[in-house]
């Protein structure tokens, strides 16, 4: 086990078999999930120690590990989480379970709710429905000229009534007594009063890395890794206009060149994947963003494969990245060359000749 201060480990109190409220419940530490997902735990002593599953500060493992706890145990009430450092954790659990044994005592209630991981912190996530295609303004959409019989014919209807952005639409802006053509990507977002509104994704040579990014600005490794790979590697902390900071996954939109961003705790990283079971190492590089290979995953089809996974933000979840996979950066260089220029035409009226 690492001797880190920022290392931790997870003390769960089983308390379903305890008479009175301030009963002493089984004290066991967190020691990973199986095949299924069923959280494992172990004895609280010095022999179990390399089984013990250790987290660290800001890591996003936690919030994995709490989305499939709160998955296992339907009323979290009969159980207690609490932080307990790894190094000299013998220490720890011997001071938490004396503070338990007399919880309501106010200095040892103040130290329990530091140490606890409150579950309600962690709510089930909800999964977003559908959008109803008649709360959508398709007049809106067709200033632009796009009709829903258009997003049908190239796949993207569904898309944008998921949630999901389309792929690249030829739009059609009017602007004045002109009309400018362009390619863009795009999506239903609510609003700030409830309403479904636009969000147009437009077509840009290169992603902005030069300027902050929500608070956020790129050293130059960063910069090298957006553009070497789409992604940014890591986790970073964004602080937005409005709203509370927040650590996210940074990636390009290989279509768009936009910068975009998925927060850390939105993200659920699998144990097994493609029928491969994550080693710890694997789960948590996976988590903090780092590329990981994975080889023997099957495909659908049974056929076995190897690949690259890593958080992808404009995907939403995990990319499979495959050797023969063209680099970001070559990909940037490619669509430099080929992005179709934004082509502005004048709508003047036509003179009429005079009849001789």
């Amino acid at each position: 086990m690492e001797e880190n201060p920022d290392n931790y480990v997870l003390v769960l109190e089983d308390r379903r078999e305890v008479k009175s409220p301030t009963d002493l419940g089984c004290l066991s530490v967190i020691s990973g999930q199986d095949e299924k997902g069923k959280i494992k735990t172990v004895e609280p002593t010095e022999e179990n120690r390399s089984a013990f599953l250790v987290f660290k500060k800001n890591d996003g493992l936690l919030k994995n590990f709490m989305t499939n706890l709160r998955r296992q145990f339907n009323d979290p009430t009969h159980f207690g989480l609490y932080k307990v450092l790894a190094n000299g954790f013998e220490e720890g659990v011997a001071s938490l379970h004396a503070m338990l044994q007399n919880r309501e005592s106010p200095e040892n209630k103040a130290q329990l709710q530091e140490a606890r991981v409150p579950f309600e912190d962690y709510p089930p996530a909800q999964k977003l429905s559908a959008i109803d295609p008649e709360k959508v303004d398709w007049k809106e959409l067709e200033r632009l000229g796009v009709s829903p019989e258009k997003l049908e014919a190239n796949g993207n209807l569904n898309r944008l009534l998921n949630w999901q952005k389309t792929g690249l639409i030829s739009l059609a802006v009017p602007f004045g007594d002109t009309t400018i053509y362009t390619e863009a990507r795009l999506a239903l977002r609510t609003g700030a009063d409830g309403r479904l509104s636009l969000n147009i994704h437009t077509l840009r040579r290169e992603p902005q890395l030069d300027f902050p990014y929500m608070g956020h600005t790129f050293s130059p490794e960063e910069k090298e890794e957006l553009r070497q790979t789409g992604n940014l590697g890591k986790t970073v902390e964004l602080s937005p206009k409005k709203g509370k900071p927040f650590r996210a996954y940074v990636s390009v939109d290989r279509l768009t060149n936009e910068l975009v961003s998925l927060r850390a705790d939105r993200v659920q990283i699998p144990h097994e994947i493609k029928g491969v079971r994550l080693s710890v190492e694997q789960h948590r590089a996976l988590t903090e963003g780092r590329p990981v290979r994975v080889e023997g995953m099957l495909s659908r089809h049974g056929k076995p494969f190897d690949a690259t996974l890593q958080v992808n933000a404009e995907k939403r979840g995990i990319e499979f990245i495959f050797k023969d996979s063209l680099s970001n950066k070559e990909r940037l260089k490619s669509s430099a060359k080929e992005a179709p220029a934004v082509r502005q035409i004048e709508n003047k009226p036509q003179k009429r000749g005079i009849g001789r």
